[in-house]
């Protein structure tokens, strides 16, 4: 899978597969096991439910190949899926000798993978609220919630709010297929939530800073992705002389992270 499921409709099915092909000679030689007793098992942990599922084990034929090939319901998606292949025992060896693994689940080797699975109702929460009804202008469109909190977990505390008033921009984040103009506006939307979050990353430069990896899926893990995807040339907010060069910097550093408009 790629890294990043760009575009990602949530209730979608995903198919991952997985081949490993291992040197017979040289597993048995280095491990003390028959190739008989492993299998190739693959399973994935969706971040904003914690749940974990797996493929059935697969046996590796003859010439050292297992294959997985799996359906993940798209309804147990969302966020950021772990995806986790290892090759582990399965049944015991009957020639086992001192240090040769013995547990059955005992795992000999594995592979993590994280896939993004982004899209503007994964990424953030869509909400359709009457905006008179609240402190926000009755007049504008949508409305991001943000914290500066990073560590707390980005998707419980970033959404999106609608203004049930703009009709049209709340048929167009409604799935199913969308004309040009709803399209249009879908684009715009995107490309200002990316914005705020790349102006909202560099105000928090410092403490993303302080840090070489966030916990995954927390707000500083988000941001800290978002600026390393499309890095800006400053790196603290400008002065009213430099926000002219910021905004074309941001308009360009949301393109290249695919949000918006794009070149034809």
């Amino acid at each position: 899978m790629p890294d990043t499921i760009d575009g990602w409709d949530p209730g979608t099915d995903l198919r991952a597969a997985r081949r490993v092909r291992v040197d017979i000679a040289r597993f048995v030689k280095e491990t003390g096991l028959d190739l008989a007793d492993v299998a190739l098992t693959v399973s994935w942990t969706s971040s904003t439910t914690d749940m974990t599922e797996a493929a059935p084990a697969a046996k590796f034929d003859p010439n050292g190949t297992a294959l997985v090939d799996t359906m993940l319901v798209g309804q147990r998606l969302s966020g950021t899926l772990s995806l986790r292949s290892t090759i582990s025992l399965v049944h015991p060896s009957a020639m086992r000798g001192a240090g040769v693994a013995a547990v059955p689940g005992s795992v000999l080797a594995e592979h993590v993978q994280r896939v993004v699975l982004e899209s503007m109702s994964s990424m953030f929460p869509v909400h359709e609220i009457d905006f008179s009804h609240t402190r926000l202008s009755p007049t504008a469109s949508w409305h991001l919630e943000t914290s500066t909190d990073l560590t707390a977990p980005f998707y419980g505390t970033f959404r999106v709010l609608i203004n049930i008033r703009d009709r049209e921009l709340r048929t167009a984040v409604a799935r199913g297929a969308k004309d040009r103009r709803q399209q249009a506006l879908l684009d715009e939307l995107q490309a200002g939530v990316a914005a705020l979050l790349l102006e909202l990353a560099l105000h928090l430069s410092a403490e993303l800073a302080e840090r070489e990896e966030w916990p995954p899926d927390t707000v500083g893990d988000v941001l800290a992705r978002t600026v390393a995807a499309s890095p800006l040339h400053v790196v603290t907010p400008p002065s009213a002389v430099d926000l002219a060069d910021l905004r074309t910097q941001i308009s360009g550093a949301v393109r290249n992270l695919g949000r918006g408009r794009i070149f034809q």
